[in-house]
């Protein structure tokens, strides 16, 4: 009886059910699920099947450790006792890959592969007195080792190279699909039950060709690993030579077999030239030249493919990440629904993408849906059958939805009379302050937990981190019903309603960057223009609750040396020169420093004569020599900031009194400071008080939209004694 070894395959998340169905088929036994990975038994003939015929593990490992460890030295200890002379000798060359989580001694994976590597190493000084050599880019065995608390496992890489690298695509192409996400799509799309039926197939987006060659392997039956010169095995000890032959030339055997006898279509098309030119060169690698057609077509106008009544597409649109504009992703989407409906009626399809909204956008019911992973993007696997039952005009989100209040839910309707009645509460006070971008919502009611500003004709929502009680489901559609009824009762559509969620920053800076976006709008505030950018950062670049505070320090400025610290996008600066100030800004980031030039320009502010600092404030505050001195500050420090940029990290309640004291120096005699933060359990220092005249003005800085709000600033003006 031949022995039988444990061992584990690594795969992406979402994966972990369908690899152990797979490595069932092959004869592994004993198979249990876990995060990212799948443990079972077997023989070398399954494990030389594993790395041949998996089509969704990215590894393979042989266990050679499963234990615990409680210490840096136990771990260095139990690593040390594998007998790694059975598995390869001093003069090979290895690799250590470590994953370290929730553990407190290897508390870093690059730590923990250091600690491994030198119990390896030690093992064969100790008992060869030589030892073998360290190759991170071309070892002969790779050892993974997985830390997970105080469970320890380590393993063998048995399959070399990633097995989701199947050897037929050179060129990447633009943004590929991995090859064991495609096939996760086929399977879960039922594709090698349909091929077995006779079903055609087709990809009208098919970029580089991945979906249609993971699929002609599929129809024929052809292992993926048959591409793959070169497994881990190879190298190892206990490699049975003969045992791997046999096993290679029956599965080499069965797929020519299959591959003689397939009589399906699988047909891919593109519009982009450049993308099927990759696509034939992939195939003919794999080849698949005589059973994969690819053509040129572009879906608005689309061509006679001659496929037959019943098939199957699996397709891979284009998401935000890739093309940017959502106007023009849904339009896409809306021009891909089209496609499927006039040409493959009875078909099934399946489609993956990242928003609902996209999804939606095709015009049909789906039956079913899979959540997966394409790299670090969250994407669901839509299923549909391409019936007239179900088709449905899809809504447009560059258009008002008419019948947005048809179905509200008892909530949604509550927000919708909350909506209105602020708006009718503010509506003189922003006529009459010629005020276009404002607060609307600020969680007023607790199960719609966001703030909705409005920038004139776009909107602007931050959904607040729910309890972790409440589900996600249940957030989502509460999301959901926010983004729709602002677009209703605003009349704005939906496209031009920015969605952000605001978690409590810890140990990050104030204004953290969200995405690349380069998306500036025009907005004007009271007389003034200012750039805002809805997209890519947490916050806009014009904090709306400061509105008065700008106005009032506006009306002071006549003739004045104004300094702003920390300045942001420098807004205030721009009120105070407009009020004949001579303004200095100061700001970390070279981006908002350009910004506030920027914003001058926009407000024919010739920036000569004003000067803009990029710097770190309070070291400015420190280095400044006390030469100058100014007759307005405002000073709005973030609430805590660590910046590589800054010599320590900055927290308002920590720093505060150090930063006022700075600030005060560099003040003249009759000269005003007004400091705010937006930290609410902030507590002014009694020193502070007691230097120097202090006046909390909060109530004369809110607006009326922040009045009620969870979150504005507190403001403070304080003068010499």
């Amino acid at each position: 009886m031949s022995e039988h070894y444990q061992f584990y395959a690594s795969c992406p998340p979402g994966l972990e059910g369908l690899l152990i169905d797979e490595l069932t088929e092959i004869g592994a036994t004993e198979l249990k699920e876990h995060p990212t990975h799948v443990t079972f038994q077997g023989d070398l003939a399954v494990a030389y099947k594993a790395c041949l015929h998996s089509r969704l593990a990215n590894r393979i490992y042989l266990t050679l450790l499963h234990d615990r460890a409680e210490s840096t030295e136990q771990f260095y200890d139990k690593i040390n006792g594998v007998e790694w002379g059975w598995h390869f000798d001093s003069h090979h060359s290895f690799v250590v890959d470590c994953v370290s989580r929730k553990n407190n001694f290897i508390t870093h994976s690059g730590f923990g592969a250091l600690k491994a590597k030198d119990a390896i190493v030690d093992f064969f000084q100790e008992r060869y007195e030589s030892r073998p050599q360290i190759d991170k880019d071309n070892p002969d065995y790779r050892i993974h080792v997985l830390v997970n608390g105080s469970e320890l496992k380590v393993g063998l890489d048995i399959s070399g190279r990633s097995l989701q690298q199947r050897g037929y695509r050179d060129s990447s192409g633009a943004a590929p699909i991995k090859e064991n996400l495609a096939a996760a799509m086929l399977i879960r799309a039922k594709w090698p039950e349909l091929a077995e039926q006779g079903y055609d197939f087709h990809d009208p987006m098919c970029g580089t060709g991945t979906l249609l060659i993971e699929a002609a392997m599929m129809a024929v039956g052809m292992a993926p690993g048959l591409l793959n010169p070169h497994f881990g095995f190879h190298n190892w000890k206990q490699h049975d030579k003969a045992l791997w032959q046999e096993t290679l030339a029956v599965t080499k055997r069965q797929a020519s077999k299959n591959k003689l006898n397939y009589t399906g279509k699988i047909i891919g098309s593109d519009r982009h030239r450049k993308s099927l030119e990759l696509a034939q060169e992939n195939i003919h690698r794999a080849g698949f030249s005589d059973i994969i057609d690819v053509q040129e077509q572009d879906i608005k106008k689309p061509i006679d493919l001659q496929l037959a009544e019943n098939g199957l597409i699996v397709t891979n649109p284009p998401y935000g990440e890739r093309l940017g504009n959502p106007e023009t992703i849904v339009e896409i989407y809306r021009v891909l629904g089209d496609y499927f409906k006039a040409n493959f009626q009875n078909w099934n399809a399946a489609m993956i993408t990242t928003e609902v909204e996209y999804a939606k956008a095709i015009g049909l019911r789906s039956n079913k849906r899979y959540k997966l992973k394409n790299g670090a993007l969250d994407c669901q696997l839509y299923l549909f059958d391409i019936m007239p039952e179900n088709a449905y005009e899809p809504f447009d989100p560059s258009k008002v939805n008419p019948n947005w209040e048809k179905g509200l839910s008892d909530g949604a309707n509550m927000l919708k009379n909350r909506f209105k009645k602020n708006l009718q509460r503010y509506k003189s006070y922003l006529k009459q302050n010629n005020v276009t971008c404002y607060r609307l919502y600020d969680a007023d009611l607790p199960e719609y937990s966001a703030a909705v500003d409005v920038y004139e004709d776009e909107v602007h929502i931050q959904e607040y981190l729910a309890p972790k009680e409440i589900p996600e489901k249940v957030t989502i559609k509460r999301l959901n019903e926010i983004k729709r009824v602002a677009s209703g009762v605003l009349q704005i559509p939906e496209v031009k309603i920015h969605l952000k969620q605001r978690q409590r920053q810890k140990g990050t800076q104030q204004y953290q960057k969200l995405k690349d976006s380069l998306e500036y709008k025009k907005v004007n505030e009271q007389g003034l223009q200012f750039y805002v950018n809805l997209d890519g950062y947490l916050d806009t670049g014009l904090f709306l609750d400061h509105r008065k505070t700008r106005k009032m320090l506006m009306g002071q400025s006549k003739g004045k040396k104004f300094l702003n610290l920390f300045s942001y996008t420098g807004s205030v600066s721009v009120y105070a020169a407009k009020g004949g100030a001579k303004t200095t800004t100061v700001d970390m980031s070279k981006t908002y420093i350009n910004w506030a030039m920027k914003n001058f320009a926009l407000n024919n502010i010739n920036v000569y004569g004003h000067q803009f600092i990029q710097t770190d404030c309070l070291q400015w505050l420190k280095d400044n020599s006390i030469e100058e001195t100014y007759d307005l500050i405002f000073l709005d420090p973030p609430t805590f900031s660590n910046s590589k940029r800054m010599e320590a990290s900055f927290d308002i309640q920590t720093d505060h009194e150090e930063l006022i004291a700075l600030s005060m120096r560099l003040l003249n005699k009759t000269g005003k400071l007004y400091f705010s933060n937006n930290f609410k359990k902030f507590v002014l220092s009694e020193n502070v008080m007691t230097k120097f005249k202090v006046f909390e003005i909060t109530a004369k800085t809110l607006p009326i939209d922040f009045q009620k709000s969870r979150n504005h600033h507190r403001a403070w003006l304080i003068e010499h004694i």
